[in-house]
C-alpha cells in the first residue's frame, strides 16, 4: 500500500537535486592562455573543473601547405609537444584536422582546384596522416574528427556532400588503421558538423549522409540567432532534445564537441546568463544521458581582441557584434591571469553536485536567479513540447533559463 501511496504523488525534481553520476561521460575543455600566457595555470583551471579530454585543432593546410611539404613550426612545436604534454598530465585529446574549416576550404595550395574525391587528394590526406601519427604515438585519442563544421562550406549542394562523404569514407579506414598499430585499440572517428547541419531540415539527410557509417555523431552547438545574438538559455532541453530525436542510436554516440555561449551585452546576454546556459547543459545531459557521451566547454578562457580580429579577417565577417561573440565564449577572462566568470563556477557546481571529479562548488547558486519566474512551456525529455503533462517524465522551462524536471505519475 506505502507503494501505490507514493505513486499518488506529484515527485519534484529541480535542477539541485536531479543530477545523474558522471557514468562513462566526458567532459572535455578547449583550453587557451589569458594576457600573461601561462599555459600551464590555464590548463590547470580545467583540471580543476574535471578536464579528461582536450579539443586539439588543425586545419590541413597549416599543417601541409603544399602537398608533401610540411610546416616544421607546426609538426615540431604543435604536435611533438601535445605528445609529451598531454599523454605527461593524463589527458586524452579529441583531435581535428580540417579539410573543411567551417566556410573555408582548407587543402595544400597545389591541390585547391581538385574536388575532395579526387584521387590524388585522398592519397595526399592519407600521407597526412602517416605524419600526423608519426608524430603523436604516446597521445590517446579519445576521437580523430576530419572537417570542422563542414556544412556551412557545403551548403545544401548534394553533389558536394557525396564528394566529401567519398573523401572520408577514402580516408578513415586509414586513420583507424594507424591508430589500431599504435595503441591495439578501435580509434572513434567522425566529421564535425553543426548542431544547426544536423537538425535544419534543408540540411539534416544530407549531414545523415556523411554521418552514416562513422562511429560518433560529432557536432557543435552554440544557440545563435540573427547578428549574432545569443538565443535564451532556455532552449538547450528542447535543442538537444532535438539532436537526440534525430540521431537516436546509442550504438553512434553524440559528441558535442564544442559547447559554448557568449558572455557580451553585444550579443543579448551576460555572465549570467552563460552560467544559466551551461546549468541547463548539464540538466539536459543528464536527461540525454544514453546518447550524448562527450562534451566539450568551449572555451576555458577569452580570445584576445587581436586574436578576434584576425579571426574576423580568416571568416570574413567584420561586424562587431561576431568579434564580441568569439571575444567572450570563454568562461574565464583574458586580461592579466584570468579571472573566473560566473560560468566557470557554475560549472564546477554541476560537477560537484555529480560528483565528477575532486571539484568544488563556491558559489550561492540562488543569487543567481531572478526572484519572480514564468513557465514558458513544456517539453518531453526529446526536447518535444507537450501540454498533458501528467504520467510522463516531462521538463519546465522558465522565462529566467532555468529548468525543472518532474515525473507525474498517478
Amino acid at each position: 500500500m506505502k507503494y501505490f501511496a507514493l505513486l499518488s504523488f506529484t515527485i519534484f525534481t529541480s535542477s539541485a537535486f536531479c543530477q545523474l553520476a558522471k557514468g562513462d561521460r566526458i567532459l572535455a575543455w578547449q583550453v587557451d592562455m589569458a594576457e600573461n600566457q601561462n599555459y600551464d595555470d590555464d590548463f590547470a583551471y580545467a583540471v580543476d573543473a574535471c578536464m579528461e579530454s582536450i579539443h586539439l585543432f588543425s586545419t590541413w593546410s597549416n599543417l601541409e601547405p603544399t602537398s608533401g611539404t610540411f610546416d616544421q613550426t607546426m609538426l615540431a612545436g604543435y604536435l611533438d609537444v601535445a605528445n609529451i604534454y598531454y599523454p605527461a598530465n593524463g589527458t586524452k585529446v579529441e583531435l581535428q584536422l580540417a579539410p573543411i574549416n567551417t566556410n573555408v576550404l582548407e587543402l595544400p595550395g597545389d591541390l585547391m582546384s581538385l574536388p575532395l574525391n579526387n584521387q590524388t587528394v585522398i592519397d595526399a590526406f592519407k600521407n597526412t596522416l602517416d605524419t600526423v601519427f608519426a608524430h603523436i604515438p604516446d597521445m590517446e585519442l579519445a576521437a580523430l574528427n576530419i572537417g570542422n563544421e563542414s556544412d556551412i562550406f557545403l551548403g545544401s549542394n548534394a553533389s558536394v556532400y557525396a564528394e566529401f562523404k567519398v573523401f572520408l569514407d577514402s580516408v578513415i579506414p586509414h586513420a583507424k588503421q594507424l591508430y589500431f598499430n599504435l595503441h591495439g585499440t578501435d580509434l572513434n572517428v567522425g566529421t564535425t558538423l553543426t548542431f544547426d547541419g544536423l537538425t535544419n531540415p534543408t540540411t539534416s539527410a544530407l549531414c545523415q549522409s556523411l554521418n552514416a557509417n562513422l562511429d560518433i555523431v560529432s557536432t557543435t552547438y552554440y544557440p545563435l540567432e540573427g547578428n549574432f545574438q545569443m538565443e535564451p538559455a532556455s532552449v538547450v532541453a528542447s535543442d538537444l532534445g532535438s539532436l537526440v530525436l534525430a540521431y537516436p542510436d546509442v550504438n553512434q554516440p553524440i559528441y558535442i564537441v564544442e559547447c559554448g555561449y557568449a558572455s557580451s551585452a553585444s550579443c543579448g546576454s551576460s555572465e549570467t546568463e552563460q552560467a544559466q546556459f551551461y546549468e541547463n547543459v548539464f540538466s539536459a545531459w543528464d536527461a540525454h544521458y544514453d546518447n550524448i557521451k562527450y562534451l566539450t566547454v568551449f572555451k576555458s578562457t577569452d580570445w584576445s581582441q587581436a586574436d578576434v580580429d584576425l579571426l574576423a579577417t580568416y571568416y570574413g565577417i567584420n561586424s562587431t557584434e561576431f568579434k564580441e561573440y568569439l571575444r567572450t565564449l570563454g568562461v574565464r577572462t583574458w586580461p592579466g591571469a584570468g579571472t573566473n566568470k560566473l560560468a566557470y563556477e557554475q560549472i564546477r557546481c554541476e560537477l560537484d553536485a555529480r560528483g565528477w571529479c575532486a571539484t568544488t562548488c563556491s558559489l550561492n547558486l540562488t543569487e543567481l536567479k531572478p526572484e519572480k519566474k514564468q513557465l514558458l512551456k513544456i517539453v518531453d525529455f526529446m526536447g518535444r513540447e507537450v501540454e498533458d503533462a501528467s504520467n510522463t517524465p516531462v521538463i519546465y522551462i522558465y522565462s529566467d533559463g532555468s529548468t525543472e524536471r518532474k515525473i507525474n505519475l498517478k
